[in-house]
């Protein structure tokens, strides 16, 4: 019987200090809720690169309150740390609207000397880099403009020094090293062709570097393709090897070669067949992934909408509750408020029906081969696979008017709606080549549509990102082609509702 108390006991115990461990980290939770947040939000503006003195001090009193809070420290102590850290990340993320503007060419040969991997092969060049960045975020949050200008122009060409070094180092190196020892192993005599590709692109990828040092998107890829296929040479030579072995016939070898497809097929519940060869099999998967994107983009949207009008159905019962309750005969000054913003509700779930049923005629209006239709929230956007610029060139071609009077249709459904029209482009040439492109391209499809149609053109514009929104991967010759593009993106007007809807923010 005693040992059955003690026991029954410890377990009190325990139970005690597991509630108390809880109370504490519910309490922890509670404190840095917010100030995680605004730091988090910081981070996401790049405030520790565009504001690091603001950064810095937010940095440090946020350390300082958890170490209070650690040591159990006196709670008005710890929120006045807390208070501190949240306004100074609230500052740095501010401050970094100006500067993120001011340093853009800074930023872009940052982010490229980082994708070279600057830090890892070249560190003494990339902390310099960062350093001078460092410089002239300071001078910019003193209120030195000019000094920080001439520092970012100085970060700017650091980063791009980083990164040129940096792949020749990374890629170059490793593909040049991996070419010798293919050559010592005499690949060439297996792999010929593919030998001779090697080695063709890494004379491209220095000749690239040498000859455009400001853009190295494109050596890079030659460097990178280069090492990939030296290493597929190597592989080639080495089945060619084992199928010598093994003594393998044409039919041995394409029965092989099938298998994979078929894995993929079975993945994706598709019954494969290679009578006519493998194109007909491939295409069959690229409709099927085409088709099921499409499928998930119109789920989501559908999704978005429901949740929409459920928020707003919530919204109305409480105002019919509220109505209810105010009525006292006659209808309160309260209750007729609570009307109007129950038609309010009403308007907007109207609204936003209309919308989905616009957005699902805008659908069948084009082919997959034409356009993405696809929604982000209230906004329907309109991706123009199927109309393609020539290189370095803005002008729309003869065969793509018939898809741009199929966008005027679609656009037309929208009669009250704002229209962006956006230019993209890949990543090969330089930043400020691509931005200039891609605001061209845009402004040139706005031409078109503008001299084609009627109603207030005050609703349209045009915004050229150049390569900064890539869709796809850009060290590919079908990703380059996807992050090539025009969006057009329609913002319908959504009616605001009333004060104490409860629903005013959606959009």
């Amino acid at each position: 019987m005693k040992n059955l108390s003690i026991k029954i006991t410890g377990a009190l115990i325990t139970l005690f200090l597991f509630q108390v461990n809880l109370s504490a980290q519910d309490l922890q939770v509670n404190l840095f809720q917010e100030v995680n947040q605004s730091m988090l939000e910081a981070k996401n503006a790049q405030a520790d690169v565009l504001s690091p003195r603001a950064y810095g001090e937010a940095l440090e009193k946020y350390n300082e309150a958890k170490k209070k809070y650690e040591n159990e420290g006196e709670l008005s102590e710890i929120k006045e740390s807390i208070n501190k850290a949240e306004a100074k990340f609230q500052e740095a993320t501010e401050n970094t609207k100006v500067s993120s503007v001011m340093f853009s060419s800074a930023l872009s040969a940052r982010r490229d000397a980082m994708n070279a991997e600057a830090s890892q092969f070249v560190k003494e060049m990339w902390q310099d880099a960062e350093e001078e960045m460092k410089d002239a975020a300071e001078q910019l949050e003193k209120g030195d403009a000019d000094d920080a200008k001439e520092g970012a122009g100085k970060a700017t060409n650091l980063y791009r020094e980083a990164e040129l070094e940096s792949i020749k180092a990374n890629y170059l190196t490793n593909a040049k090293r991996l070419l010798e020892q293919a050559d010592d192993n005499k690949i060439y005599k297996e792999a010929p062709k593919t030998f001779e590709e090697a080695k063709n692109l890494i004379s491209q990828a220095e000749k690239e570097l040498l000859e455009n040092r400001y853009d190295t998107d494109h050596a890079r890829y030659l460097a990178k393709e280069a090492e990939y296929k030296v290493l597929l040479a190597m592989h080639i030579a080495k089945q060619e090897e084992i199928l010598d072995d093994k003594d393998f016939e044409t039919e041995d070898y394409l029965l092989l070669s099938y298998e994979p497809l078929t894995k993929i097929g079975e993945s994706l519940n598709m019954n494969l067949r290679f009578d006519q060869g493998v194109e007909g099999s491939l295409a069959e998967i690229q409709n099927k992934i085409t088709n099921d994107k499409q499928r998930i983009a119109s789920l989501e949207s559908s999704l978005y909408n429901e949740e929409m009008t459920i928020k707003n159905q919530k919204a109305m019962l409480s105002e019919q509750q509220s109505i209810i309750s105010d009525m006292e005969g006659t209808l309160s000054e309260e209750a007729l408020e609570g009307k109007k913003r129950q038609a309010a509700l009403q308007t907007r779930i109207d609204r936003m029906n209309e919308i989905n049923s616009k957005f699902e005629q805008v659908q069948m209006i084009f082919s997959k081969e034409e356009a993405e239709v696809f929604r982000q929230k209230n906004d329907v956007i309109i991706r123009m696979i199927g109309i393609n610029f020539d290189v370095n060139k803005a002008e729309i071609k003869q065969e793509d008017y018939a898809q741009l009077t199929k966008l005027q249709e679609a656009m037309g459904l929208f009669t009250d709606a704002t229209i962006i029209v956006e230019g993209h482009t890949d990543s090969q040439g330089g930043d400020e080549q691509n931005l200039k492109l891609s605001q061209e391209r845009a402004d040139a499809v706005l031409s078109y549509l503008n001299a084609n149609t009627s109603g207030d053109k005050s609703r349209f514009s045009t915004k050229g990102y150049g390569e900064s929104k890539p869709l796809a991967n850009n060290e590919t010759q079908a990703g380059r082609k996807l992050n090539r593009r025009i969006d057009i993106v329609i913002k319908p007007s959504i009616p605001e509702t009333l004060a104490g809807s409860g629903v005013s923010s959606f959009k």
